[in-house]
């Protein structure tokens, strides 16, 4: 839970008044159990490890997590961490669910952490994703899922496709296209304009969303909340995202059955990586923080414009400077940078080729080969890039290789 209570500053007379008098129940029922982990330490490291209420950190942590620590990749054999939902009342009641079935989670772990926080020394006791659900070894490639529905739980949401109008065994793309609507509703006293670089306009999506219709698919435009409603009715387009069948278990469901996700990089496609489904990533930013790791990532960037300069950033300016890193509105603003979205002539050719790459008829060619080795030749191994198996879109690389510059 943090050290951080709204907008009461900590030592103040209303930080006790109002954060701290009503948990102090909760706080005295914790001691004995925080200061037994204290006690146990130089035999066993029990560690409170949160769920996030973002449910791509809340899937993707974990995930990455596990797959790293069964891989030898974190020295913690003495480490026994409880999970617990960091905000019970934010966190996808039905992924919390899931991680019950195979990881020990302890819904009242919340108030250890709080107490644990409250004391000193309580750092070493609590889990930090420093890395998120980067996972730059590139373990889930190969691994299958962490969990399963239960049968129950898939005729459940078999039932919500029929009641959705999808014809059993009918195949549907996810979309997911990103606005601040979700973080405003979620957390309305905080401002979410720093995160308004990763928005798009979802009219650019029109154009893919036809051609997927008219090669057989059914498309879901996915969201808990948004902005604006997809801008044209189209037979086999369900608006999930304003639609009655939205909640937390279809949130689940869907991203695990769909024949590929496309998305631009937001919390929703990490539940489909959870169930290692094929994506399509558009409008991606920023570049630094690239899927390289992901064989099934099929990826276009947000392109750069310099305002005063007048011309796009180079791959290399972006990826070898701090640029590729930024993760502010501000920033971008600051350096007289637009962000500026893929037209939907390029989220159409991506798509064509993510669903042709699926179904075997895709050809690449020595141009390609070479402009992806160019691309990828621009990072180097870090703490984000390690493995590169992602690819970036062929026609995309083609239509601007004049960004990638020299190797």
């Amino acid at each position: 839970m943090g050290k951080k209570y709204n907008k009461y500053e900590k030592k103040d007379w209303k930080w006790v008044l109002f954060a701290v008098l009503p948990k102090l129940p909760a706080f005295l029922l914790a001691l004995p159990a925080v200061l037994l982990m204290r006690i146990l330490r130089p035999f066993i490291w029990v560690r409170l490890f949160p769920i996030s209420e973002r449910i791509g950190h809340g899937a993707g942590n974990i995930d990455v997590y596990l797959l790293e620590r069964k891989n030898g990749k974190h020295d913690d054999a003495k480490v026994i961490n409880i999970y617990y939902p960091n905000h019970p009342g934010r966190c996808n009641k039905q992924l919390v669910k899931m991680w019950a079935r195979v990881i020990p989670v302890f819904g009242l772990g919340r108030w250890l952490a709080w107490a644990n926080d409250e004391l000193p020394g309580g750092e070493p006791f609590h889990y930090h994703c420093t890395r998120g659900a980067a996972d730059i070894y590139g373990f889930t490639n190969d691994a299958p899922p962490p969990f399963s529905f239960t049968p129950q739980e898939e005729n459940h949401g078999q039932e919500v496709l029929r009641a959705m109008g999808i014809p059993v065994g009918k195949p549907f793309v996810c979309l997911l296209a990103r606005d601040n609507a979700f973080l405003n509703k979620l957390l309305p006293a905080e401002d979410w304009y720093y995160h308004n670089y990763r928005d798009v306009n979802i009219d650019n999506y029109v154009m893919a969303v036809r051609e997927l219709v008219n090669r057989g698919y059914y498309v879901l435009r996915m969201g808990a909340v948004v902005n604006k409603r997809f801008p044209v009715a189209l037979p086999s387009l369900i608006d999930y995202a304003n639609s009655p069948w939205r909640d937390d278990f279809m949130d689940m469901y869907l991203p695990s059955k769909c024949h590929f996700f496309i998305s631009c990089g937001a919390g929703l496609d990490v539940v489909a990586s959870l169930f290692r489904k094929e994506l399509a990533f558009v409008n991606y930013i920023p570049c630094g923080y690239l899927v390289s790791w992901m064989k099934k990532g099929l990826i276009i960037p947000k392109k750069l414009w310099l305002k005063k300069e007048k011309r796009f950033m180079k791959f290399r300016e972006i990826i070898q400077t701090d640029v590729g890193t930024f993760i502010n509105t501000r920033l971008y603003e600051e350096r007289g940078i637009e962000c500026v979205e893929n037209s939907p002539e390029e989220v159409l050719d991506l798509i064509v080729e993510k669903e042709e790459r699926m179904k075997g008829c895709w050809r690449t060619n020595e141009e390609d080969e070479e402009l992806q080795k160019r691309f990828w030749g621009l990072y180097k191994p870090d703490v984000r890039h390690n493995v590169f198996h992602a690819r970036i879109g062929a026609k995309f690389l083609m239509q601007n290789r004049d960004l990638l510059g020299s190797i």
